[in-house]
């Protein structure tokens, strides 16, 4: 009897160490200025925004943000591996919105976020492509078996019109506020504790 206890007790306290010591799930947002939170102060962005609202749901992630306000989609690529770095295991990808302000053709736009795709699946990183009202890059998550969030702006516009409440003030490009950011990551969620729970099952 006291070798069986002694085993459940070894067994019980080898798996609370293994639960005390295992590595939160490290996700990082890469995009533009709607994911750097352009104007806005980083703690009330949308990554923080969604780090607070997954670890209240009980989940132990860490959130980074690898936005960089002006980026393009050939920005993305070429600093993917930097701003994603090793150890990633979600990326929440949002590129495009750049680009269709100063004309880049689409094909090169798409071409740009499929490579950007490609290399962090390779990596084995889960993948959350966010499309908006000009573009559907839904194919290119099927193609690479990455998930999809058809409208990054889900909330806070309406028809690829953003909500007065919802963007800066005096800011002729409209960027989102600190309001915007929460709703963006209440509506994001969701998608993110899928891949989360994919993380956890591998």
């Amino acid at each position: 009897m006291k070798t069986v206890a002694f085993v459940s007790a070894l067994a019980i306290g080898l798996a609370f160490g293994a639960t005390a010591n295992a590595e939160p799930i490290r996700i990082v947002a890469f995009g533009d200025s709607n994911t750097a939170a352009y104007r806005v102060d980083p703690n009330k962005g949308y990554p923080a925004n969604l780090e607070r609202l997954l670890r209240a749901r009980g989940h132990d992630v860490v959130v980074t943000n690898g936005g960089v306000s002006g980026a393009k989609s050939a920005d993305g690529v070429r600093t993917v591996d930097q701003l994603v770095p090793a150890g990633t295991d979600i990326a929440i990808v949002f590129f495009g919105r750049n680009d269709k302000r100063w004309s880049v053709k689409e094909a090169d736009t798409r071409a740009n976020i499929d490579a950007i795709v490609a290399r962090l699946t390779a990596r084995h990183v889960e993948v959350l492509l966010a499309g908006y009202w000009a573009y559907d890059f839904s194919a290119i998550a099927t193609a690479h078996g990455a998930a999809y969030y058809p409208q990054f702006f889900d909330g806070v516009a309406v028809n690829g019109r953003k909500r007065l409440q919802y963007v800066l003030t005096f800011d002729p490009l409209s960027h989102l506020n600190a309001a915007a950011y929460l709703v963006v990551a209440e509506r994001i969620a969701p998608a993110v504790e899928r891949l989360i729970a994919r993380v956890k099952g591998r």
